[in-house]
């Protein structure tokens, strides 16, 4: 009976009264909020098979749907953002005088229960590197590899503290050989147990010139891939090669292959597949037919970033394009009022391009869109900051 009582108790935890759905939706990331952050909600259609739409031109951009929630956090830092499950994360650190957030904990917001609650935050943060793998998040930052678990537990996470040593906090692991600003690409092995990181860093380390002053580096780069086993803790080097992607890679099952952006100026805008098979060897590698990216001649590209849409081989491509505004008398006394805020004022417009579609292998074996791209403009809030749009999208597919 006192089972039976246990496990309705953490059933009634983890499940909080409401309708529940499990309709997936693309959820986009702005600092146009003045204290902070908004979190938006789109509602994607599946990419289906010889539909290809597009939106494209100057001011074609559809309007963004209200915020779902606003939380406070240092605007212009969406490098500090990471999701698990139905949940994203806010990772920054507050301002000393900002008292609306209890000090040491990070804001956490249920997207599909629209509930919020707090984590353990780290202190010291650089510019890590977020790996979500099922209910844990790994951080690669400069002095540090940790890990924070959001597994469900009863009595809440919280309450543990008070009572036992088994608190909730990030978990110190091994540190890798290399730096975290080597890293070039990464990915979640399909063994659900190992993740992978390529480097490229000096082939030897900086000397000094004959004059003793000036510092010579070398000009020759040593590619390296790396594994981290989650179980063991070990982390193993596999050679003097790297995956050929630009950032996060996905597995796709049915593909049985990793996709990601090809990381070679030669196929910019390009996809990129390579086999999972064997770590220890050079992967087999293939780029897309299509350029995904914008073509569009008054558009110019700003970041991007890839949202595998669920277990399928199903995408979102979320560009940020930038378009010259006019030197129009509205314009420049927006300019003035923005410089005299201390504000930087913007010499552009910007737009989310939403590129949704499938990937396959044709018959001669290449990776193919297939014909399955539908495109749509979104338009970036005016309060958004430069420095936010300074680096790739903020989106997560939840």
């Amino acid at each position: 009976m006192e089972m039976e009582q246990a496990t309705s108790m953490k059933r009634r935890f983890s499940e909080p009264d409401g309708p529940r759905t499990e309709t997936k939706h693309l959820y986009l990331i702005f600092d146009d909020y003045p204290w902070g952050y908004s979190i938006r909600e789109i509602n994607l259609s599946p990419p289906s098979t010889h539909q290809k739409t597009s939106a494209g031109g100057k001011g074609a951009g559809r309007v963004l749907p209200p915020p779902v929630i606003c939380f406070e956090a240092p605007r212009g830092r969406p490098w500090f953002f990471s999701a698990v499950g139905t949940k994203i994360m806010a990772m920054h650190r507050r301002h000393s005088f900002d008292d609306s957030m209890p000090d040491g904990f990070l804001p956490i917001v249920d997207v599909r229960w629209r509930g919020f609650t707090f984590g353990p935050l780290q202190i010291i943060q650089d510019l890590p590197i977020y790996v979500p793998v099922g209910e844990e998040l790994f951080s690669l930052d400069v002095c540090s590899f940790r890990k924070l678990s959001l597994k469900p537990l009863w009595p809440p996470r919280l309450e543990i503290g008070d009572r036992s040593d088994a608190g909730w906090s990030w978990c110190n692991l091994p540190d890798p050989s290399f730096g975290r600003e080597d890293v070039t690409s990464y990915a979640v092995h399909p063994d659900g147990r190992t993740i992978l990181f390529s480097t490229e860093s000096d082939a030897a380390e900086p000397t000094l010139a004959s004059d003793g002053q000036t510092v010579i580096f070398s000009t020759e780069i040593s590619p390296t891939t790396f594994t981290f086993d989650m179980r063991s803790l070990v982390w193993k080097r596999h050679g003097e090669w790297t995956l050929p992607f630009t950032g996060r890679a996905f597995f796709v099952q049915c593909l049985q292959n990793f996709v990601g952006l090809s990381k070679d100026p030669d196929t910019f805008g390009h996809l990129c597949s390579c086999d999972a098979a064997d770590t220890d060897s050079t992967p087999a590698w293939k780029v897309s037919k299509e350029k995904l990216f914008s073509e569009e001649p008054d558009e110019t590209h700003v970041g991007a970033t890839l949202i595998h849409m669920g277990e399928g081989s199903e995408f979102c491509l979320l560009q940020c394009v930038s378009i010259e505004q006019g030197n129009g008398a509205d314009q420049q006394l927006k300019e003035v009022q923005l410089k005299e805020d201390g504000e930087i004022p913007r010499c552009c417009s910007y737009l989310y391009r939403l590129t949704t579609f499938c990937l396959s292998f044709d018959d001669n074996g290449d990776l193919t869109t297939g014909g399955t791209c539908q495109v749509q403009y979104y338009k970036v809030p005016e309060e958004t900051t430069e420095a936010f749009l300074g680096t790739d999208p903020v989106a997560f597919w939840l």
